[in-house]
């Protein structure tokens, strides 16, 4: 009987073996979807654009893009890792990955949910105002909006978003009162801070960059350690007395975490190949996502990292949760 049983045993290993073996020579055999989570013009948007075409390129399939805005990409998040088949769903994420499993009482996601298929890089939020408020500096800004209590709004794409916890960190650390005004995405809010429909918005460095071009719009502080090339002569939040603004921004590559090894394997072979194409980093550094010095367990360590400052943020700044 025990011959039998390591005959049968043997027997099912070695189909496995050719199993996967078959599906890594197989996968990918039709278009991938390639899911973002805001809307058409923004960051997350263009950055999958790019990513799907390459890893077309590598693959031999077309990548396509597929908007599911809302909920400050809590859409997005629900929607990847329960679509079938696998392997055929991906997701281009930032940090409302971490927020939106903080922020929401019942996400209907889990980190766990996801694993990284590769990381695009890593970012600052900037703190922008469109002129027609009257201040020059961030001092001014926040001795205006202690003169006008609860006047003053913020652009947000979600309670989830790197954006909005930057404006909560700073209400509390500047003394002042904001009001968050949500929108779908970076291209709706750009057109609001232009018309003056709101007051201030972090923007990652490269929108704020960009924005800044217009002379309705002024930079007024950059959250992390450094000053950033991409905004020249703007100053730290750190230099400028607010050392806690430290919020930052990543994009990543996602997929459910139930797909096959083998499947995934495929994805991050390409992935890595991709980034190492001198294109890649030019359109990176265009974007201002330094790159990610570390292996994808490492950045999922920063993930849960992440996501347990967000709780303490919520804790301490009072922060209800949806």
């Amino acid at each position: 009987m025990s011959i039998i049983r390591q005959w049968a045993t043997a027997f099912a290993l070695s189909t496995a073996f050719i199993s996967c073996q078959t599906l890594a020579q197989t996968y990918p055999s039709r278009p991938i979807r390639l899911v973002t989570m805001f809307a058409a013009g923004s960051t997350s948007d263009i950055n999958a654009r790019y990513v799907g075409a390459k890893l077309g390129e590598k693959l031999g399939v077309t990548f396509i893009t597929d908007i599911k805005a809302g909920g400050g990409g809590l859409v997005a998040l629900r929607d990847v890792y329960r679509a079938v088949p696998l392997g055929y769903s991906l997701l281009v994420a930032n940090t409302s990955f971490t927020g939106n499993v903080v922020a929401h009482s019942e996400p209907l996601y889990r980190i766990e949910d996801y694993t990284p298929v590769g990381v695009l890089g890593q970012s600052y939020y900037a703190l922008i105002m469109n002129t027609a408020t009257p201040a020059n500096t961030l001092a001014e800004f926040v001795a205006y909006a202690k003169a006008n209590p609860g006047k003053i709004n913020y652009a947000t794409i979600g309670p989830a978003a790197g954006a909005t916890l930057s404006a909560e960190r700073f209400k509390k650390q500047a003394g002042i009162d904001m009001v968050g005004v949500p929108y779908k995405g970076g291209s709706e809010i750009a057109q609001a801070l232009l018309a003056g429909q709101v007051h201030v918005y972090w923007a990652t460095a490269v929108n704020a960059a960009g924005q800044m071009k217009l002379p309705q719009i002024r930079g007024l502080a950059i959250n992390g350690p450094k000053r950033s090339p991409v905004v020249p002569g703007m100053p730290t939040f750190k230099e400028l007395g607010y050392p806690d603004m430290d919020v930052g921004s990543w994009s990543a590559l996602f997929a459910p975490s139930a797909i096959p090894a083998p499947m995934l394997a495929t994805l991050r072979k390409a992935f890595a190949e991709a980034a190492m194409d001198p294109e890649w980093k030019t359109r990176m550094d265009r974007a201002q996502l330094e790159p990610f010095d570390g292996t994808l367990d490492q950045f999922m360590a920063q993930v849960h990292k992440e996501v347990a400052d967000i709780e303490a943020d919520y804790k301490r700044l009072n922060l209800p949760k949806l």
